[in-house]
């Protein structure tokens, strides 16, 4: 393939990569605690044997955003936001976790415990 190719090649590989972050974003936009990713286009420039320069595009890198997002009362007895910074400590199957979901309800022993469990 020549560079003219692999340049288009790379291109629409980040476009596409952008498209698949965007959808997830649309996808997820209700979930609770969710954090919206962005794609960071970088650029790199090579001289060839010309004196003229190759350029090569290239969206690889994930930026995740971490603004505030809106706050929504539930009617929920345990149900509690963090404002500003901050996460949760919730213990998983796989270990401790953090998340800003605050959706949370009692268990049987009494500890108050996130929807999944």
């Amino acid at each position: 393939m020549d560079n003219a190719g692999y340049i288009a090649l790379t291109r629409q590989t980040g476009l596409a990569r952008e498209m698949q972050t965007v959808a997830n974003n649309i996808a997820n936009a209700a979930t609770t605690g969710f954090r919206a990713e962005g794609v960071i286009f970088s650029e790199y420039v090579q001289r060839v044997d010309d004196g003229a320069s190759l350029s090569m595009g290239q969206g690889n890198v994930r930026k995740t955003s971490y603004e505030q997002g809106a706050l929504t009362q539930t009617g929920g007895t345990f149900d509690v936001a963090i404002e500003g910074d901050g996460y949760f400590l919730v213990e998983t199957r796989q270990g401790e976790r953090l998340t800003r979901a605050g959706a949370f309800t009692p268990n049987a022993e009494g500890e108050l415990v996130t929807y999944d469990g």
